[in-house]
């Protein structure tokens, strides 16, 4: 790249935009906003003035047209995921998408077909726990073996959702839309977080129902699975909680260890046990020096303050550079500027999409199902209930 910073264009100014409009502005040495892109103009404007693009548009392939954008943020819905991926690419922009990688399977491997014909092809996807250091304690924990074989996990998601949530967006929870309910929107990070540990999944069973949300796909799901190295594991994810919360813990011969958070916030706590002092000791000291945590959070009574403060003198307030998306993000432009390896590529991006359609089969066949999942089974193609036996009551 000859220019100083990347330009920057978001396509999609749902919620999630906003995430990615901080990350940016959050980091002015290598990234600038130039231009945003959604199908409801007002929805487009209201972003441009909010952030301070230069530019809307209602056609997104205006946007990727623009020589002055080097960078294309992803924040569709999943189910046009793909097709604006492969636009981007072929345009010849570095690109980071949004989770999940995909509606389905087909499509995921039609994405990686396209990077793969283009060796100038850069494409990220946004799974930002994969830069936490509380994860980045368990995950290198496994990898050198400190906690010894790896037995079992568990990983819990909680998330509080009311109607109105799916009244906002039409087609959310859906299959055609979202690819799932609970499981693909709101506990695919842990799923990403889950295979990062333990490695490659071969085996799962689920069951799942619709107990309360107003949405076509799961709102729980419960399930085991089966892990390459002969661990196994346990999932449970609600959007029918009084809290928003997540839980992921790993049991080694030598020592547990449990990363948890809010499913709306960045900042995760680490926990450590083993019946060994002498090895909880050296643990911890080991990892809290390797990787250390976030700075404390700023109390929301400064935050107020902050922002009041910046408001009074016509300038925006930005988060800290530690929060949200921004660490992600900055070491997806940091990639794309050094030619060094991405955190989370498409065939890595693949990995959890590929184990929640694997638990989605296996709630509406009622049978276990073994992975990879390939072209031959009818949900790589897309998950319905029409595929196999009706689920729940």
């Amino acid at each position: 790249m000859q220019r100083s910073t990347l330009g920057v264009g978001i396509i999609g100014a749902g919620i999630i935009l906003r995430r990615h409009a901080i990350a940016y502005r959050c980091l002015p040495e290598l990234a600038r906003l130039i231009a945003v892109a959604d199908i409801d103009s007002s929805r487009a404007e209201a972003a441009k003035r909010e952030h301070r693009f230069a530019y809307s548009y209602t056609d997104y392939r205006e946007l990727l047209a623009r020589d002055d954008i080097d960078v294309v943020s992803v924040c569709t819905p999943p189910q046009v995921h793909t097709p604006v991926v492969i636009d981007a690419v072929r345009a010849g922009k570095k690109v980071l998408c949004e989770k999940p990688m995909a509606r389905t399977l087909e499509e995921a491997d039609l994405a990686i077909q396209t990077c793969d014909s283009q060796p100038e092809a850069k494409v990220g996807y946004v799974f930002q726990y994969r830069t936490d250091p509380m994860h980045m304690r368990i995950r290198e924990m496994v990898k050198t073996g400190a906690l010894g074989r790896v037995l079992l996990a568990h990983v819990r998601v909680r998330a509080q959702r009311m109607p109105a949530y799916y009244a906002r967006v039409p087609g959310r929870g859906s299959w055609a839309v979202d690819g799932g309910g609970v499981l693909i929107n709101q506990s695919v990070h842990q799923l990403d977080a889950l295979i990062s540990f333990m490695g490659a999944p071969i085996e799962v069973s689920a069951v799942m129902d619709t107990f309360v949300q107003p949405t076509e796909a799961e709102d729980t799901l419960a399930g085991w699975i089966k892990f390459e190295n002969g661990a196994l594991a346990t999932v449970d994810c609600t959007v029918c909680a009084h809290e928003d919360c997540f839980e992921i813990e790993v049991i080694g011969e030598n020592a547990q260890t449990a990363v948890q958070g809010s499913i709306d916030r960045q900042y995760c706590d680490w926990s450590l046990k083993s019946k060994s002092s002498a090895v909880e000791r050296a643990l911890r000291r080991s990892m809290s020096r390797d990787f250390p945590g976030l700075p404390a959070g700023r109390t929301a009574s400064r935050m107020k303050a902050e922002k009041l403060a910046c408001k009074l003198r016509g300038r925006p307030w930005l988060p800290p550079r530690h929060f949200g998306h921004t660490p992600y993000v900055r070491e997806f432009l940091k990639s794309v500027c050094s030619g060094q390896d991405l955190l989370v590529p498409p065939r890595e991006a693949r990995k959890s999409l590929e184990l929640a359609v694997a638990l989605y089969a296996s709630a509406i066949t009622r049978e276990t199902v073994r992975l990879p999942i390939d072209e031959r089974s009818s949900f790589y193609h897309g998950v319905s209930l029409a595929v196999g036996a009706p689920v729940g009551k």
